[in-house]
């Protein structure tokens, strides 16, 4: 199954999270791959702890898009690519149990042309279709595509309502980071 978390609210990875803890609870492996971050948040030490969760990102981290230069989007693209090779290869060392796979933020790479959309879907079908096991992927982030809206099982979109950044109040230590 396909599960899609979006919205402009706040919510989404952690949501994710939830459902990697919930897996590992019950002895599910977890892939947790992060897209646009790097390994600050402070879930990753946490999901780091628990045996079942293996966390990947791409070694490359910039920042914001919008401050990239082209050649950090171009080294950016080449790490992203590589990692979901290494998600790939890993699935399939999986094959035969339940798996989870969690691509956190990866809508957003898909939307800032960091990874090809047209990759990402490719990735999904083929690892559906040759996983002789059970294999829940969740996708997370903002916008996405009426493709893969398609392909998705589950849509959960998070709404902000309000939020403290309209406030000028920053991301915040142990709550949004």
């Amino acid at each position: 199954m396909i599960e899609i978390y979006c919205g402009d609210g706040k919510g989404k990875t952690t949501a994710s999270v939830g459902l990697a803890v919930r897996a590992a609870g019950h002895d599910i492996p977890v892939i947790f791959a992060q897209f646009l971050k790097d390994d600050s948040s402070g879930e990753i030490a946490v999901l780091r702890a628990l045996p079942e969760v293996q966390v990947r990102y791409a070694l490359a981290f910039f920042g914001f898009v919008k401050n990239m230069s082209e050649k950090q989007r171009e080294e950016t693209k080449a790490c992203y690519k590589n990692l979901m090779k290494e998600i790939e290869q890993e699935i399939f060392r999986l094959d035969g149990a339940m798996a989870v796979v969690i691509l956190d933020e990866v809508l957003h790479a898909c939307n800032y042309d960091l990874l090809e959309e047209e990759y990402l879907c490719s990735f999904l079908m083929k690892c559906q279709k040759n996983f002789s096991g059970e294999l829940e992927f969740v996708l997370t982030g903002r916008n996405p595509s009426g493709r893969l809206l398609e392909l998705a099982d589950y849509v959960s979109e998070i709404q902000k309502r309000k939020h403290p950044f309209d406030k000028g109040i920053g991301a915040r230590k142990g709550i949004e980071l």
